[in-house]
């Protein structure tokens, strides 16, 4: 090998080192459904885990940055996260573990009519697009509040049973337990993209807070903002109730991250209700 050529490849390894150290991942070691925060000192346009790509957006830092979903029903493992430049190729890379976790089942005892609610073709319609919408402009800033004060009922990932009977179905969100009318306040600022009520979600809020992250508030009582309007962080939207799929007060709340519920724990801390966490969930 020349000399020249020995130059060239040391030298192609060390601005690979070098760029791969101004891209990182946060945490990187993570849980099945728990979010990774991707970000970078170079241009960067999306990032590629395992198949799945999300938009990176630059900020007033003039760094970019992201959130990767990691889905309950992804396969743990050690993974690299691919960092792409506007033509696609890889820019820089890092390392990502997936840890096994375990998510227990839990059984919900529901009225018949109740477990009878359904969601109609056009309800679905709505709520697809909305998950898969991703905004340009960031409302978000860390910490995200709790929207209620409420012990967990009924946490993020368990798998559910409806009289005992298997659904197939994850509990997507968290259950706060609270008295029905106390109000429901945004945990982050963000734009008003669904006010109505469904079949099976009740009095359903969702909000856009922009680069990647949304939320939806379920089973409302009342709703006390429309669709299109901008609200602040910790700003009332509605009021806890018990429509919907539900037999009982409480507040079902989700958090997406690029189209995935992922668990609302790793953004804002709560506290599970004692011995009560055991009991059947009220949705």
């Amino acid at each position: 090998m020349s000399i020249t050529l020995l130059v060239a490849l040391v030298y192609a390894m060390m601005a690979s080192a070098a760029a791969a150290q101004k891209c990182s991942v946060k945490p990187t070691a993570i849980s099945l459904g728990q979010t990774v925060r991707v970000s970078c000192q170079i241009a960067a346009s999306s990032a590629r885990l395992n198949g799945r790509t999300v938009r990176m957006f630059q900020q007033t830092n003039g760094s970019w940055f992201g959130l990767m979903p990691v889905a309950v029903a992804d396969v743990p493992g050690a993974y690299s996260v691919e960092f792409l430049g506007e033509d696609g190729a890889a820019v820089a890379s890092a390392k990502l573990t997936i840890r096994a976790t375990r998510f227990p089942t839990q059984n919900v005892v529901l009225a018949p009519q109740i477990e009878a609610l359904h969601s109609t073709p056009e309800d679905i319609e709505t709520l697809t697009a909305f998950r898969k919408s991703v905004s340009d402009e960031r409302f978000w800033d860390d910490p995200l509040t709790a929207p209620i004060p409420g012990c967990v009922l009924s946490p993020f990932g368990v798998k559910r049973l409806h009289n005992g009977k298997p659904t197939g179905e994850i509990h997507a969100g968290i259950d706060q337990r609270s008295a029905a009318g106390l109000p429901v306040h945004a945990v982050a600022g963000g734009a008003v993209k669904i006010a109505q009520t469904f079949a099976v979600l009740g009095g359903t809020v969702a909000l856009d807070h922009g680069q990647g992250l949304e939320t939806m508030y379920l089973h409302m009582s009342k709703l006390v903002v429309e669709p299109g309007a901008q609200v602040k962080k910790g700003e009332v939207i509605g009021y806890v109730g018990a429509t919907g799929r539900a037999n009982g007060p409480h507040l079902h709340w989700v958090v997406y991250v690029n189209g995935v519920a992922v668990n609302p724990q790793q953004w804002v801390a709560l506290k599970a209700c004692g011995a009560e966490k055991a009991k059947p969930s009220t949705k």
